[in-house]
This record gives structure tokens, sequence and C-alpha cells, in this order.
């Protein structure tokens, strides 16, 4: 069993959505946003996900979609949660649990509760963030079950898991080399200190 919950952003390949699963990892993400480098249609969500057991399924999307085309890839029935964006403002629940992604910079209180799954968002590695900023983390990780997506740096994760109360983390697939190759070197890392 993993220390930290783990959702996988923008996957968009079977080997990805294998290793993960093999891995452990609680959530596999696709980015449902049309146009995007790295959509995944619903034909090709379905294609996947028959293929691998163990995660939940999350559909992505950035905020800027109508909250009628959500509700019509909810509709299909392929996932269990989904993804908002930074610039996400929906009113009302889709029904289904939500991650939120929230700038630490301008994170509040208020909005840790304002969804199932709050995403702290940082370009700053865990090793350059202030005394300040690392009490600020603290203290929004003490308040609910949230998710970092920081600029993840592999000897920054051992401190983290020591300083900071329990968290969740966003890791990303990326393309294969070539089908069905690819290297997760860099993962595997990751991976193993989840797993000490």
């Amino acid at each position: 069993m993993l220390k930290s919950k783990v959702k996988i952003s923008h996957v968009n390949n079977l080997t990805d959505a294998r290793y993960f699963a093999a891995m452990g990892a609680d959530y596999l993400g696709f980015c449902a946003n049309p146009g995007a480098e790295r959509f995944c249609a619903p034909a090709k969500i379905k294609e996947i996900t028959d293929w691998v057991s163990g995660p939940q399924f999350v559909l992505e999307f950035d905020g800027w979609q109508e909250e009628d085309d959500i509700r019509s890839m909810l509709e299909m029935n392929l996932c269990h949660a989904v993804h908002l964006g930074v610039f996400a403002t929906y009113e009302n629940s889709f029904g289904v649990p939500s991650f939120k992604d929230f700038i630490f910079e301008n994170l509040t209180e208020e909005d840790m509760f304002k969804y199932d799954y709050p995403v702290i968002k940082s370009d700053k590695k865990f090793s350059t963030m202030s005394n300040p900023e690392i009490n600020n983390l603290i203290k929004y990780l003490s308040l609910k079950p949230s998710y970092l997506d920081i600029n993840l740096k592999i000897d920054d994760l051992d401190e983290m898991c020591k300083v900071l109360p329990s968290f969740g983390l966003i890791l990303r697939g990326g393309e294969e080399e070539r089908t069905g190759v690819k290297s997760f070197d860099e993962l595997d890392r990751i991976f193993d200190m989840l797993n000490e």
C-alpha cells in the first residue's frame, strides 16, 4: 500500500494506464477537453479502461466547458469522478466526487471545503518553499484530505512525507516512445519511495 493516495492526470495510452494501475495508483485521469494536447476521446477512454482494473477513473475538465457538455460526458458512464481546473466556476454538483485545482498562492480555507478533493497547485519545488509557505501548506493539508500538484522532485519526496500531514499526489502520464514502449525510471523511484 502506498504512503499517499495517487491520482494520475492526462493518461492517454494503455501503457501508462497499466503501469500506474500495477503500481497502485488510486485514480487515472483522462483529459476530456477537445482540442487539448492530451485529449482522450470517449471511445479511447473506454478502450483503455476496459483493460485496467484497480484505480477509479476521472474525467478532467479545464473549466471552460459548458456544464451541459460535462453532464453529457458523465452520462456515458466512463468515470467515477471529475477533476475541474483552476478556472472552473460551476454552481452545481455533478453528482460524482470532484477534484478541483486551486493555485497555492491564492488558496483560502473556504476553498478547501467547496469540493471533495482540493488539489493544491504550485510551480514551486517543495525544497524552494519558504517556511511561511510550508506552514500554510501544513495548515491546508490539516483541514481536509487534499492532493498536491507541485513541481515534484524525487529528492523532495522523503522530506515532504516527514514534514507534511497526509496528502495525495498528482502525477502525470506521458507520451510513449512507440506503441507499448516507455521508460518509467523516474516514476519507479517515486513509487519505490511511496512504498517504503
